[in-house]
């Protein structure tokens, strides 16, 4: 049995590997981005209406703190022990409190965020990622239901106020022009409305869940493309949801016709999990091979973290419109070729 103090293996744990990936890619993803639960005083002090002892626990410096040392103390637990749903309970406790102590705000990003985790800690072998697939089916559902009975989005009004009166999205503003008043917007809440019940009834069954994220990648990226903005945490947690909800391979094969022998060797040594196979022969070196390479084990852990790296980078510097082309390409050469198989629920990794 291989040491757990090591982010990179990701079997042996009490959950799938699925979502040791997904919880530990959240997880870097948050210190990397330092995106930390709000507590402490919030304008109006600290408000625990249900668990008012909390109220009196130090100053609010002093309690702030404390939720931000469990915060990392969770995260620490999550990538270096066997103890993920441990680390999952600290820290999607650590996001509750910040949302149970703010009288005059939510944030909407870290209630999904905290929910992840929190389903995280709930989860085993047997439930697989399943209470993640419901939590993603819980959030499409309630926010469709909230729009299809809201009569603005039904005439547009919403979508004018977001896009024309909040965000002066030009693009929109200039598409809008050539159609009658509000009727773009009108087309456009409508269009979102059955988007999002498409999206809660393709989660539904796992066959179909790669369609789901293709709706999802319609519904999502124009928003973040034309807003420029990702909500927080939201839309990496929302990424990483998807993503565990798919297959982990067991095995990457190299091909010595189309990947770098090198880049394979260099994989197979950071491979926890044996997982990759390398090349059973030598060949060339070429940036082509060095792409395929990438693209084909992109499954890898080493991989995956190098993905977060990249998608941190470009939230920093605005770079979304990359952004949306690096998610619409993982998705469509890692989830789309598992559309329609037919399987029970992700690896145990035993």
């Amino acid at each position: 049995m291989q040491l757990h103090l090591n982010p990179f293996y990701i079997k042996e744990k009490p959950v799938v590997p699925e979502l040791v990936l997904a919880i530990r890619l959240l997880a870097s993803y948050l210190l990397l981005t330092r995106e930390f639960p709000f507590n402490g005083n919030q304008g109006t002090g600290r408000f625990f209406p249900l668990v008012d002892f909390l109220s009196y626990i130090g100053t609010d410096d002093q309690f702030d703190l404390g939720v931000r040392i469990v915060f990392l103390a969770g995260i620490a637990v999550i990538l270096f022990s066997r103890c993920i749903r441990l680390g999952a309970s600290l820290v999607g406790l650590s996001f509750v409190t910040g949302l149970l102590s703010c009288q005059i705000c939510i944030s909407v990003a870290h209630l999904f965020t905290a929910c992840v985790f929190l389903c995280t800690a709930l989860s085993n072998l047997v439930t697989g990622t399943d209470l993640i697939r419901f939590q993603l089916v819980v959030l499409y559902l309630g926010a469709d239901l909230n729009k299809i009975f809201d009569i603005d989005w039904w005439t547009g009004a919403s979508i004018e106020t977001l896009l024309v009166s909040r965000h002066h999205i030009a693009p929109y503003m200039a598409a809008a022009d050539i159609f009658p008043p509000l009727f773009l917007s009108q087309i456009t809440g409508i269009g979102v409305i059955v988007l999002q019940m498409g999206i809660a009834i393709l989660l539904i069954n796992r066959k179909t869940i790669p369609y789901a994220m293709f709706l999802a990648l319609g519904l999502h990226l124009p928003m973040v493309v034309l807003m420029q903005i990702t909500f927080g945490p939201f839309l990496f947690a929302l990424v990483v949801a998807y993503g565990s909800l798919l297959t982990w391979p067991r095995q990457l094969i190299c091909n010595a016709r189309l990947h770098s022998p090198m880049l394979v060797k260099w994989l197979k040594k950071l491979d926890f999990n044996e997982q990759v196979v390398p090349c059973s022969e030598p060949a060339g070196e070429s940036f082509a091979r060095w792409l395929r390479t990438g693209l084909g084990f992109i499954s890898h852990p080493v991989m995956l973290l190098s993905a977060t790296l990249l998608a941190v980078a470009l939230i920093r510097y605005g770079k979304f419109i990359l952004l949306s082309m690096v998610v619409i390409l993982a998705v469509s050469i890692y989830a789309w070729p598992q559309h329609g198989r037919s399987r029970a629920k992700p690896s145990s990794g035993s």
